[in-house]
């Protein structure tokens, strides 16, 4: 495979702090060039390529794909613009990785992979959290029937107060959810492929906002919200912008018969709980947050601790998951290998998130039956 020549849409947080390290790793190994970077602030696409020695900065993305033509782009955007990007780039002939997530609706799931297919393209879901080194082991145990069928979880990322205030992730004309968006769909994608990709059945759910719009002036570091290499040019925040939900909690149920309990917040007063994940089966349960495992030994009770070693060369590292992310594509691109993340399974995390919107807004249970048929 030749050199891909890669283009960035949008140079946030994500795209300075996850995907250009991914990016420089494979620049090094004379894989990719990166050719061009965009963003409607130009002085943030400008600073991105003079941080990373991009040869050309736009504030208009379509010219950028009109004049640089790229192979390859990775679309880091508020939520909102994934499909037009998306969409953009794959008509301009490039492949294309989506940050998550990927989309908001069912439908416009459904046509970015249409066209990608029309395309003849790859479209990328960055889905990254598969690729954690306890996701990896708590799916192997699970495979391996350490707990048995699987029929209960509880999944929790909790932030005290860590709104982030570097961009638009507040704003639902702009990123159209919260916590929900930013943080439950990593948990929501991990545990549907660690479990067997079940198929989401209902969501019902409800969307609180108490705290942001207050104003408060909470000492945080920038870190804990999620930033964890800083913000190098970022979009001054006002708190009176603030129209998505801080706090997302509810339950889902699957096809097959497993349910699952939900809470994601960007500012709520609990402790900080970061990826909380249980899984209980019918033999045996598993806590990925204590690396706990629990399971009878003969007439006992037994508590497990686990020691779950990561051996990967990207150990420790910030947004070491997409580094691990960027390795499958390049090898998707080459044939030697599948893209760990499918349509279909894509397609049900999609599927959740407009769900758990309609149910929040409707103050009702709503099934996938209702998105289908519409």
């Amino acid at each position: 495979m030749n050199k891909l020549r890669v283009a960035v849409i949008g140079t946030g947080m994500i795209a300075n702090a996850a995907h250009f390290p991914a990016l420089n790793e494979l620049r090094k190994k004379g894989l990719v060039e990166v050719v061009g970077v965009a963003d409607i602030r130009e002085e943030a696409a400008a600073e991105t390529a003079k941080r990373h020695a991009v040869p050309n900065y736009y504030q208009d993305p379509q010219k950028m794909l009109d004049e640089l033509k790229p192979d390859f782009v990775a679309v880091c955007t508020p939520n909102v613009y994934h499909k037009k990007w998306t969409i953009a780039a794959l008509r301009a002939g490039a492949h294309v990785a989506c940050e998550k997530p990927m989309a908001v609706s069912l439908a416009d799931a459904q046509e970015m992979f249409a066209v990608a297919e029309e395309c003849n393209r790859h479209l990328f879901p960055c889905q990254c959290m598969r690729w954690r080194n306890y996701m990896q082991q708590a799916k192997y145990m699970v495979e391996n029937g350490e707990i048995g069928e699987p029929y209960f979880s509880d999944i929790a990322f909790i932030r005290r107060y860590g709104i982030p205030t570097w961009g638009m992730f507040h704003m639902k004309e702009h990123n159209f959810g919260g916590p929900f968006c930013d943080l439950g769909v990593h948990l929501i994608d991990a545990l549907f492929w660690i479990v067997g990709n079940p198929k989401v059945e209902a969501v019902s759910g409800s969307a609180y906002t108490k705290i942001a719009g207050k104003g408060e002036d909470v000492l945080i570091s920038i870190a804990e919200s999620g930033a964890y290499d800083g913000v190098f040019t970022p979009r001054p925040y006002d708190y009176r912008e603030f129209s998505v939900e801080e706090f997302a909690t509810g339950f889902m149920r699957l096809q097959g018969g497993m349910s699952v309990n939900f809470k994601f917040s960007w500012a709520i007063n609990l402790p900080t709980k970061n990826l909380d994940m249980v899984i209980c089966g019918d033999k045996g349960g598993i806590s990925l947050n204590n690396e706990m495992l629990y399971r009878n030994v003969g007439k006992y009770q037994a508590e497990t601790k686990l020691k779950w070693f990561d051996n990967g060369k990207y150990k420790g590292v910030p947004f070491e998951q997409h580094r691990y992310m960027y390795e499958n594509i390049m090898d998707t691109l080459a044939g030697k290998a599948e893209y760990l993340i499918t349509k279909e399974q894509n397609l049900e995390v999609t599927k959740a998130i407009e769900c758990f919107y309609k149910s929040a807004d409707l103050g009702r249970e709503v099934h996938v039956k209702e998105l289908e048929a519409k």
